[in-house]
């Protein structure tokens, strides 16, 4: 699996941000937030992060305070809180979850070619089966 990073991000307000409040450089910020869209794509792939600091931190790859980490993304506004009190990421249908959408439209697609071919396959055998003709009967043998 992979993902769309934009180029933008490298020199996002998010990241300086980021960067500032948790004391490191901008690569590494920018680190961060990248492992944890990758780890969110197989883990949380509609949106909704597990209210685990913890788990955020691992998914970022982060050695430092869990807390820490997980309170500077919220205030940067790389995680949201929803009304129902859910941790979502910040505009994830835009970006992970349109990646998402397409993997399960192509996976459905497949799956529904596959099965059509199978129901290609039973039908020409079924019109052959049903044929009264023995072909061999119809070939002129001294032509071959």
């Amino acid at each position: 699996m992979w993902t769309r990073v934009d180029t933008g991000l490298r020199d996002h307000r998010k990241i300086r941000k980021l960067s500032k409040i948790l004391e490191l450089e901008e690569a590494h910020a920018l680190g961060l937030v990248v492992n944890f869209w990758l780890y969110s794509l197989n883990n949380w792939g509609h949106g909704q992060v597990e209210q685990d600091p913890d788990e955020v931190a691992h998914a970022c790859c982060w050695k430092g305070d869990a807390t820490d980490l997980t309170q500077a993304f919220f205030d940067v506004g790389f995680l949201d809180v929803d009304m129902h009190g859910n941790w979502l990421i910040h505009d994830w249908d835009m970006y992970g979850g349109k990646y998402i959408k397409q993997i399960e439209r192509n996976r459905d697609r497949a799956a529904n070619w596959r099965n059509e071919k199978k129901v290609r396959a039973a039908d020409a055998k079924e019109i052959t089966k049903n044929l009264d003709i023995n072909f061999s009967d119809l070939v002129d043998k001294k032509s071959l």
